[in-house]
């Protein structure tokens, strides 16, 4: 039969061997160093005793002999008797330690080896035949006298202890690997397709973040299959009206040439070609590869880019705190700043858009502020998803393709950074990147 390949069993059985192994070990250690001396002592003291008893007994005279044979067997629990008893004796077949050792000493005290008998009456009395000036006389000990039992003690020792190890390593290794047990459930799950269920956070430290993170990944790779979902529902409904009025217009145009259908079919091509183009580069951001990184000076950086946008007729206004140098990728940046820019101009109404640099502790921090009407409380969270637009119209006059914020969400994510939206007070949107700040590097222009 081959022993279960599971941690529980192999857990189990590794802390119960180690702790077994140290109990014996530490029980060969009492008996040598403690029991052994300790019954070897005692021993010793109780030949001397019989032995002098025996020999006191030989040298009193006949009538002082009875009395002396009823204070030993008052005071002492021995029995001296010359003659043997009625039941039959036979040398003991299994000799205890004590045993052993009280032979060893009466056989040193008297000379001849010496053997401990017992009667076959099944009486409570161990025998031991003494020749004193060669004399043979019977002394009998009661088994209550020894009184002390080092193998059973030992046995009892080894036994309870070895349920008590076995009963607290089945306990111990059951509480670690349950959790263990509930996350690689959730795994299998998981990799089927099912639902996931979230695991219990609770327990000891480690395994209580290792499930909060499990199920973190789970809600994670949840919201990327929706993504996925959303994505190619998307794609088919955005494409479907495009293609429609494309179909009408070939129908439109057989036998003649129309030139404001000739422009409307380009109009559509265009954007079917961006959302296209658009889709894929949101399908090549979900694939996270490394990311070359550069020094850049992030004040000097939306300088340049707010005068970009300044350039094509956009007023902006740069709210900048003293420049700092940040390991950033300036094309995700500024991809990340320019969709928010572009919703900024688009939605605020055409009114001057603030860009502000700023910073907190261990953590910079770039906002896009606009004037328009913000977003309802209940969506802002929903507008970071692909194609979510809070037009609910596909006309692209009023609305985009739903997936500029769903890019630099992405994007965002990569670099390990946050986009956080919030409405204004004083009304509008603003629209911030929170960047870590614990690499930066003191910038030349820095005060």
């Amino acid at each position: 039969m081959q022993f279960p390949n599971t941690l529980f069993a192999r857990t189990s059985l590794t802390i119960t061997s180690a702790l077994l192994l140290f109990l014996l070990f530490t029980g060969f250690i009492i008996f040598n160093f403690i029991l052994s001396p300790v019954g070897k002592q005692g021993a010793a003291d109780l030949a001397a005793l019989m032995v002098l008893s025996a020999k006191t007994w030989v040298e009193l005279p006949p009538a002082a002999r009875v009395d002396f044979q009823r204070e030993l067997q008052t005071n002492h629990n021995l029995h001296l008797r010359p003659d043997p008893p009625a039941a039959k004796l036979s040398p003991l077949a299994l000799r205890p330690p004590y045993m052993l050792f009280l032979e060893q000493a009466l056989g040193a005290r008297l000379g001849y080896p010496v053997r401990i008998h017992q009667a076959d009456d099944g009486s409570e009395l161990y025998w031991v035949i003494l020749f004193i000036s060669d004399k043979p006389l019977y002394l009998g000990i009661q088994r209550h006298h020894i009184g002390a039992e080092p193998p059973r003690a030992v046995l009892i020792i080894l036994i309870g202890a070895g349920l008590f190890i076995l009963l607290t390593t089945l306990l111990v290794v059951r509480r670690i690997t349950r959790p263990l047990e509930a996350l690689s459930q959730g795994v299998r799950r998981l990799g089927s397709g099912g639902h996931h269920q979230p695991l219990p956070e609770n327990g000891p430290t480690e395994l209580a973040d290792l499930a909060r993170k499990f199920n973190q990944l789970s809600n994670e790779i949840q919201r990327l299959l929706d993504n996925r979902t959303t994505l190619l529902g998307g794609i088919s409904h955005d494409l479907r009206t495009p293609l429609s009025r494309l179909r009408i217009a070939v129908e439109l145009l057989q036998g003649k040439e129309d030139a404001a259908l000739l422009r409307n079919m380009r109009q559509d091509l265009e954007e079917m070609d961006t959302l296209i183009t658009r889709t894929l580069e949101l399908a090549r951001m979900m694939k996270k590869e490394d990311i070359p990184m550069q020094a850049v000076d992030l004040g000097e950086f939306l300088l340049e880019l707010g005068a970009s946008y300044e350039q094509e007729g956009n007023e902006v206004e740069l709210q900048l705190e003293a420049s700092r140098v940040l390991p950033v990728n300036q094309l995700i940046l500024r991809r990340i700043l320019g969709n928010l820019l572009d919703n900024a101009f688009h939605y605020g109404g055409g009114g001057k858009v603030i860009l502000r640099l700023q910073y907190n502790p261990g953590k910079a921090r770039i906002c896009v502020l606009d004037r328009g009407e913000g977003i309802p409380e209940h969506q802002i969270d929903k507008v970071l998803q692909p194609f979510y637009r809070l037009d609910p119209s596909r006309n692209r006059s009023t609305g985009g393709s739903g997936l500029g914020l769903a890019i630099a969400q992405q994007l965002a994510q990569l670099q390990g950074w946050t986009i956080i939206l919030e409405n204004r007070s004083c009304g509008g949107l603003s629209a911030c990147i929170e960047m870590p700040d614990s690499s930066s590097l003191s910038a030349s222009g820095a005060p």
